[in-house]
């Protein structure tokens, strides 16, 4: 039960930092100013879409809520928001990046980079809401109903994260997403040189 709690909340310490990481950049643009890095803008809202809907999101529902459903019949309310909520999760990611879009396509514009700036802080908030409430709600209720074998599959499958189009390693090929971000990114998000 420990190693597959541990292994979902480490993949959410990671898309919250890197969501925290957005809010920051975009917090220190709008106060200070300076040259935007799109590209860098670009890897971090890939690591927000891509991992949850290709990896994270998935196993959730076919593990976790899955086996819990059938465990407690009675968290159905729960779950069904919560994967309404991995629903919705695409729909605000499409905003976000048509925002991003239409801010690069004129950087300068204080609107339209203070317009991103705001979906980034909905989308954040959103994120983490989504997060806590499996955290607070869902693990608790888990670790009371699921069985052993349960957890067992749980823990394998969060163990596997592999790219079932490519065969790759999704772990490494997001770790290196991830490496990319803290090199390019600003202190305190990253090593980075200041966006000045």
């Amino acid at each position: 039960m420990q190693e597959a709690i541990s292994l979902i909340k480490a993949e959410h310490r990671s898309l919250a930092a890197v969501l925290h990481g957005l809010v920051t950049i975009m917090g220190d643009l709008q106060q200070s100013g300076g040259r935007t890095d799109f590209s860098l803008l670009g890897a971090m809202l890939d690591y927000v879409d891509q991992y949850p809907d290709r990896f994270h999101h998935p196993k959730e529902g076919q593990f976790l809520f899955r086996l819990l459903r059938a465990r407690a019949p009675d968290a159905a309310g729960l779950l069904d928001t919560l994967e309404t909520e991995h629903m919705k999760n695409r729909q605000l990611m499409g905003e976000l990046r048509q925002a991003l879009r239409r801010y690069q396509e004129q950087p300068s514009d204080r609107g339209r980079r203070d317009a991103w700036a705001e979906l980034v802080r909905q989308y954040a908030e959103f994120h983490w809401n989504h997060m806590r409430l499996e955290e607070e709600q869902v693990f608790p209720l888990a670790e009371s109903r699921l069985r052993p074998e349960d957890w067992a599959q749980i823990a394998a499958a969060f163990r596997q994260n592999e790219d079932p189009l490519t065969g790759l390693s999704a772990k490494l090929h997001y770790e290196e997403l991830l490496r990319r971000i803290v090199t390019a990114a600003p202190a305190p998000v990253g090593v980075g040189a200041p966006w000045r």
